[in-house]
C-alpha cells in the first residue's frame, strides 16, 4: 500500500496574482502594487482609493493565489493592503 506524498501548494506568479486581486476588488485605475521579497516571504502591497473591506474577497484572494492580508493601513484617503505568502521559489531550492 503506497502512502500519499505531500506535495508543496501550486502558486500562481506574481503578476497573476496582481491581476486576481486587482479583480476580486473591483479596482479602479488609480490603483497600483509594489512587490517585496523578504528571506522565504513575498508581498504585495495594493495601494488604492477605493476600498471597501470584504471578507468574501479577501477569502477568494488567498483561495485562489495563496497570498494573506496581513496588514491594512490608510492615510489621506489611500489605503494599502499587505498582502504576503511563502516564496515558493525559495522553497523549491530547498527540496
Amino acid at each position: 500500500m503506497s502512502t500519499p506524498t505531500s506535495r508543496p501548494p501550486i502558486f500562481l506568479p506574481i503578476d497573476e496574482c496582481e491581476e486576481w486581486i486587482w479583480d476580486v476588488l473591483g479596482s479602479n485605475r488609480d490603483s497600483g502594487f509594489e512587490y517585496m521579497v523578504d528571506d522565504d516571504r513575498e508581498f504585495l502591497i495594493f495601494n488604492t482609493n477605493d476600498f471597501h473591506a470584504d471578507t468574501k474577497a479577501l477569502y477568494k484572494i488567498r483561495r485562489i493565489t495563496g497570498m494573506r492580508l496581513v496588514q491594512i493601513s490608510a492615510n489621506n484617503g489611500y489605503t494599502q493592503l499587505w498582502f504576503y505568502r511563502q516564496n515558493h521559489r525559495i522553497n523549491e531550492n530547498k527540496q
